[in-house]
């Protein structure tokens, strides 16, 4: 769904406000199922999505650990911390709210984020093209919204909003997704053109580079012919940031030839991932210890 539609808007303003009147589980259930056509049990979670439900409701709120790494701008002092400094976008700025910028100071090209949520992004790859009012005014719209509320991810809405700026390093990238479990990086789904929504292409693929036979029916399938050169120094950053979670996603994208660090998730697709097969929810929620996360 376009994020600008009158539709996705609707729909998020429909999220907030039964988010402010409905239990965090009651919200659960409810969007299971819409979304995945399906009850879920949060009493006793087998699944995937099921575990990953219960995480966000009974763990991440408070968990801060969870908390500094779903935040976009904190998530970098832990990233250094584990010795990995040297795979994260170049920071140009930080701000506290969008008045604060000083537009000529910045490049020719770059990437304005928010912290507090997710596809807060503004690509900018040519200054004097570049309509600061309408950025301004997204910036401004972003901050004022509990991303928490949306899909009751509600370690986001612990995050206080900020504003950074990163280098442009291209919009046409490849992201590499480690899926980690207990510790462990497992499978490895790569995608193309995210930021093109209708363009987008995903496939899983075990770590060997094998394709798995799972596919998401909301995006085209992706086909890799081979894993790139630096494969085994990705999946050994995926190995050190993931230590500390029952459950993360590693996300890391290439560029110019090499791999950056890009995000920390905690809850694809908000534990409403559709899976195809079906078998592959269970599959993956065997993998999860919840005793970690007690």
């Amino acid at each position: 769904m376009e994020r600008d539609s009158l539709l996705y808007k609707a729909r998020r303003k429909c999220q907030v406000i039964a988010h402010k009147i409905m239990p965090d589980e009651t919200m659960c259930r409810f969007y299971s199922r819409i979304l995945l056509k399906k009850k879920v049990d949060l009493k006793n979670p087998k699944t995937f999505n099921e575990k990953i439900q219960w995480l966000k409701i009974h763990d991440y709120p408070t968990n801060q650990l969870v908390i500094d790494g779903a935040d976009k701008y904190k998530v970098r002092e832990y990233v250094k911390k584990k010795g990995l400094g040297d795979i994260l976008v170049p920071l140009i700025g930080h701000w506290d709210k969008p008045e604060d910028i000083d537009w000529d100071s910045l490049p020719d090209k770059f990437v304005l984020k928010c912290n507090h949520g997710c596809a807060y992004n503004i690509l900018c790859n040519d200054k004097n093209k570049f309509d600061k009012v309408e950025a301004t005014k997204r910036l401004k719209k972003w901050m004022k919204e509990d991303f928490g509320a949306f899909n009751i991810e509600t370690h986001y809405s612990q995050i206080k909003p900020h504003i950074t700026c990163e280098e442009f390093l291209g919009d046409c990238i490849v992201d590499y997704k480690f899926f980690c479990f207990n510790g462990e990086p497992k499978y490895i789904y790569v995608s193309s053109d995210l930021i093109h929504d209708r363009e987008a292409q995903i496939g899983f693929f075990y770590l060997d580079g094998t394709k798995m036979p799972l596919i998401r029916d909301d995006y085209a399938p992706m086909d890799i012919e081979n894993l790139p050169p630096f494969f085994d120094e990705m999946k050994k950053s995926a190995q050190i940031l993931c230590k500390d979670f029952p459950f993360v996603r590693v996300d890391f994208f290439i560029a110019n030839g090499r791999y950056y660090f890009a995000e920390l998730t905690f809850t694809p697709s908000g534990g409403m991932m559709p899976f195809n097969p079906d078998k592959y929810d269970l599959e993956w929620g065997k993998l999860i210890d919840l005793s970690r996360g007690k």
